[in-house]
Order: C-alpha cells, then structure tokens, then sequence
C-alpha cells in the first residue's frame, strides 16, 4: 500500500518555486530519506504533507485518501517539524499528558512505555524549560510516537543528540518499520540517513533530482582500491605491465578503480609483493552517501 503519494505536486512563494512538480511514492513499512541542502525545499513538502501548507499544483494523498478539508485520518499520522514545540513550565510527563488527552488515547501504558523508549525516565518530572536541546528533541520524539502511529513524519529527528541518543534513535524507528511503520525523514546528518533508509530522495531548488533503493545507492557509489608501497611509481609501471591501470593521487597514493582490483585486492597484494613491491597499506575505498550527495548537486 502506497501511504504517500504525490503527483507534480508544487508550492511558490511569489515566483520562486520551494517545491517543484515533485512526485513520491512511499510504500507501507518504508524509511525514505529526504536529503538536501538548507532552503532546498525539504520543510517545505514536509508543511504540506502534514497540511499546514497548501500546494499550488499537483496532488497529494495519505493513506490514499486524497488531502482535502475532509481528510481525516490525522490520529494515524505522528511527526516533528524543526524545533520540537513543548509547555516550558510543565514537566515532561505533564507535557505527553496534553498530549495524551488532545490524541484522546485511552491506555496509560502507551505514555509509560514511551518515556522509557526514549530514556526519559530520570527528567520525567523536569520542566521543560530546564531540559538540554538533546532531551528537548526525545521529549518532541515522544509527542510524535507515544500514540504509535502508522506514518511518521520527521524533519531533523537527531538534532542535538548525542552520540549514544542518536544510535537508540536509530534502532527505534527501525523497529517501528519492522513493525509496519512507514516513516519519511530528512536529515543533514547524511550518515544516519544512509544507515537507516530503504530509498532517499534528493532535492535541489525545489526539484527532486534523483531518488533511489538503498542497492542502486552502493551501484552507483564510488569504489577503488587505495595503495601505497616504497615505490608508487616503479610499482605503477609493473601494474600497467600486468594489465593494471592505476593513477597517482594528490596524496602520492596509487588508485585503482577496475572491477577485478576491487573485488579482489588480495591478488593485487600478492602481485605487488611478488614483484618487490610490498604495499605498506591497502584498503578499499567506498564513496559515502555525502560524498555521493555532493557529487550529485553540482
């Protein structure tokens, strides 16, 4: 089942297009990553996806249920835009029973169990207001799963965690997929993304460039084999001499990226070795997604 689709779906401010005729498809059980630059438009399909925008163009449907004034299938959907938004001078577990009430949930165990899922057991009776930015986004993480909802929608969701809080993060939205949650996300922290999306899409001026499965990204990633020896040049000359093709680096080090090096380098040590040219390091170098990002907004 498709719980997101859009079809050339656009928003201007004036002339200027944030969102440009951009159209997405996202299955049941999926975590899409959405990635792109500040002011790329990234918030701004974000806004319309949970309504608090209207498009100009295009067409929009939850659930398949297009959005329309009548649509309402709200309590199935969680998020967290920007900053997370709380009552500063009531305490965490005040602030999810506002919330609690306002989804009209009727099973205390839900509010229990997500203070524990994101570990804000020991700041549960701590005002909000006297909260670190970290424990201000698990509280703002809460408010968005406590009623477990079948789609999650999140701009930043690791903003101001720690390294320890960004990897349970990690692990609980993967669980919630496990579980049948569908979750679109956008992060600036591209290796998060990386590690926890099926498909990303990436946006430029509003347009959506490229979108692609977790197997096309490492397709199309940059892979070579890096080696330095005593000798980078003597030993550059005797792998041309055995049909290797290798260049020198701005680091003095060889490079190559044929198939037959990469998918076995151990023959290309013993060849070295062989020939009097031990390699004092080898190592398979893999492109990462921001380095693949970057590459693909230029």
């Amino acid at each position: 089942m498709e719980i997101i689709k859009t079809e050339s779906l656009s928003k201007f401010y004036g002339v200027t297009p944030a969102s440009d005729n951009i159209s997405i498809h996202v299955n049941e059980g999926e975590i899409y990553g959405f990635i792109g630059l500040n002011g790329a438009g990234k918030t701004t399909l974000i806004r319309m996806l949970l309504g608090m925008i209207k498009p100009d163009e295009g067409e929009l449907s939850l659930f398949g249920k297009k959005m329309n004034p009548r649509f309402n299938l709200w309590n199935n959907v969680g998020y967290l835009v920007e900053t997370p938004n709380s009552y500063p001078n009531l305490s965490v577990v005040e602030n999810l029973k506002v919330y609690y009430h306002l989804r009209q949930l009727n099973d205390l165990s839900l509010l229990e169990s997500i203070i524990q899922d994101l570990k804000l057991v020991k700041y549960k009776n701590v005002k909000a207001k006297h909260l670190s930015l970290g424990n201000k986004q698990r509280l703002g993480l809460a408010k968005a799963l406590m009623h477990r909802p079948q789609l999650l929608i999140l701009d930043e969701p690791i903003n101001g965690l720690d390294p320890e809080g960004i990897v349970e993060v990690r692990e609980l939205l993967k669980k919630l997929a496990r579980n049948g949650s569908t979750i679109f996300l956008s992060s600036h922290i591209l290796g998060e993304v990386s590690k926890i999306a099926n498909r990303i899409g990436i946006i430029r001026n509003g347009k959506l460039i490229k979108e692609l499965t977790n197997q096309e990204l490492s397709e199309q990633l940059i892979k070579k084999v890096v080696v330095q020896t005593t000798d980078n040049t003597a030993a550059i000359k005797y792998l041309s001499s055995n049909n290797y093709a290798a260049v020198i680096n701005d680091e003095n080090e060889i490079e190559l990226n044929e198939k037959k090096a990469i998918l076995q380098p151990e023959n290309l040590s013993r060849i070295l070795t062989e020939a009097g040219f031990p390699p004092k390091q080898l190592y398979l170098f893999t492109e990462d997604l921001e380095m693949y990002f970057l590459r693909n907004i230029r």
